[in-house]
């Protein structure tokens, strides 16, 4: 699926097509600032409606699919190790949270995970969440994904309406709210990071005193 996607764009732009630009930094986009940012930068640009639903899934399923196994495989071998400690437990520190919560409706509780736009699901923390639970990986991959198109759908279906009343009050208030959206989001990423770069720094301190 990233080779498709890569091809996709050299493609697009050996032929000198606009929509190149549009399907990398929207693919860019998705992948660190999360599908809701993505959706609202292509229906900001008037993108064709099935192009946006495909490709924001495509995006979506390529990256639980690549982070899925290593994340998984390196859970008890690498679980010392700093790069784990930033970079990979926040994962699993999300996902654990919601263990409980959906302990009884396994698979229902994924996909509401999964499709539920607040900050901390995703495919990513849902296929955690699902490996957590015990389901088996074709269950589970299944279930993000089918997770994942509902949740688009939902976006774009939103984002739709909200641009064209946004339009219609004036033609510059969509890109403004597209803007002010990536912002926040870009903001809350570099905060959230710097928290858990903190918290993980505590822990160190707290284990070298013991």
């Amino acid at each position: 699926m990233l080779i498709c996607w890569i091809a996709a764009v050299a493609t697009l732009w050996r032929m000198a097509h606009p929509l190149w630009d549009d399907l990398l930094t929207m693919g860019f986009t998705e992948i660190f600032l999360g599908r809701a940012a993505a959706i609202a930068q292509a229906t900001q640009i008037e993108m064709n409606t099935t192009v946006i639903v495909l490709f924001t899934t495509h995006i979506d399923i390529m990256t639980v699919f690549l982070l899925f196994p290593i994340l998984t495989l390196s859970y008890r071998s690498l679980f010392k190790e700093s790069f784990y400690q930033k970079h990979m437990k926040p994962v699993f520190a999300a996902a654990t949270k919601s263990v409980s919560r959906f302990s009884e409706a396994k698979v229902a509780g994924v996909f509401l995970f999964v499709w539920f736009p607040f900050w901390g699901t995703g495919v990513v923390v849902g296929a955690i969440l699902g490996y957590l639970l015990d389901l088996r990986t074709w269950v589970n991959m299944l279930t993000v994904s089918l997770g994942t198109l509902t949740a688009i759908l939902c976006w774009v279906f939103a984002y739709d309406k909200l641009f064209t009343w946004l339009g219609g009050i004036s033609n510059s208030i969509p890109a403004i709210f597209t803007g002010l959206l990536l912002a926040a989001l870009i903001v809350w990423n570099v905060v959230h990071g710097v928290k858990n770069a903190k918290r993980n720094g505590a822990s160190k301190r707290r284990s070298k005193s013991r």
